[in-house]
């Protein structure tokens, strides 16, 4: 007859892990020196100095916490314990080796203010931008690059489910939670903004009017149903500016004009909101592909061939 495993007691986040971090890679560490560095959080001493009591000199500084964040993502370090572990067997990053507790790093983190790190996240940025881009374009998307002067990908992810999965974060009122979204290149995935709010329920929508004040006149947006909405398409060909995303399933439309169809893809020119009170003024394009037995629908305001080919926008 077999017996019962008793139920694990404590915290789940600080249990012993079974893998091991990924060996630092040079290449990488150099990248990292070159954005991010203790120089950068200078700005940060007056932030910290207007909060004396919660933010007095001690081992774990901002600097120390910012390299271990760090590590534990482009090393995959899997857990408090093993970022312990190798702080005391080897340092990390600008950090020299520190015998240092998992509870002591974990106390830390919950009370580091969340402003603070995206101070920093925002210097980064602004110094990926500055240094040259060295990104090669692949040689079939090169002539599109010459055509839109940016093409920028958005994407936005909801923080909340972080609160509910570590045990740790969920008896605190404020813990990193909430609503982020993030833009990026399309084709070097360098970043060009990010925003943030506390309202784990927001809308993507929430960030249309400064995506589309932040896109550059004639640039393209590449973006998911998140963001699917008729007066925004229309405000995009207003602005002389360009998107590419899915058809959201049960809109109505119309074909005005069929460019293309064959069996497998068919490119065309539509009205959306056929059956709405508040349509969509312009027209957009609709590019339908069969791949395997599904259709896949994708739209665009770039209604000229000659710019975004179907296969393209596809």
């Amino acid at each position: 007859m077999s017996r019962k495993r008793p139920a694990r007691t404590g915290n789940p986040d600080l249990r012993q892990q079974k893998h091991v971090p990924a060996p630092p890679i040079e290449e990488i560490e150099k990248e990292i020196f070159s954005l991010l560095s203790p120089v950068s959080f200078k700005p940060m001493r007056l932030y910290e100095n207007k909060q004396k009591q919660k933010f007095r000199d001690r081992i774990l500084t901002l600097p120390m916490m910012m390299a271990i964040v760090v590590s534990l993502v482009y090393r995959q370090i899997p857990g408090l314990r093993e970022v312990t572990r190798v702080l005391s067997q080897e340092g990390l990053l600008w950090v020299e080796q520190i015998e240092v507790s998992a509870i002591a790093v974990s106390k830390r983190l919950r009370t580091l203010p969340i402003e603070l790190f995206a101070q920093v996240f925002e210097q980064v940025i602004v110094r990926i931008n500055y240094q040259p881009n060295n990104q090669t374009i692949p040689e079939n998307w090169q002539a599109v690059c010459g055509r839109f002067p940016a093409i920028w990908i958005a994407d936005g992810s909801t923080l909340e489910a972080l609160r509910r999965k570590l045990k740790a974060l969920q008896e605190k009122e404020k813990t990193l939670a909430g609503k982020i979204i993030m833009v990026v290149e399309a084709f070097s995935h360098r970043p060009v903004a990010t925003w943030y709010t506390t309202n784990s329920k927001a809308n993507d929508k929430t960030w249309c009017n400064q995506l589309l004040q932040r896109l550059l006149t004639g640039g393209l947006l590449i973006f998911d149903l998140g963001f699917f909405k008729f007066p925004w398409f229309d405000a995009f060909t207003q602005a002389d500016k360009f998107f590419v995303t899915r058809l959201r399933e049960k809109t109505s439309y119309k074909v005005i004009r069929c460019l293309t169809s064959v069996p497998f893809y068919r490119d065309e020119i539509i009205e959306m909101g056929e059956y709405r009170s508040n349509p969509c003024q312009c027209s957009v394009r609709l590019v339908s592909v069969l791949w395997g037995s599904t259709w896949y629908y994708y739209l665009t305001n770039v209604v000229d061939p000659q710019l975004l080919s179907a296969q393209q926008g596809a």
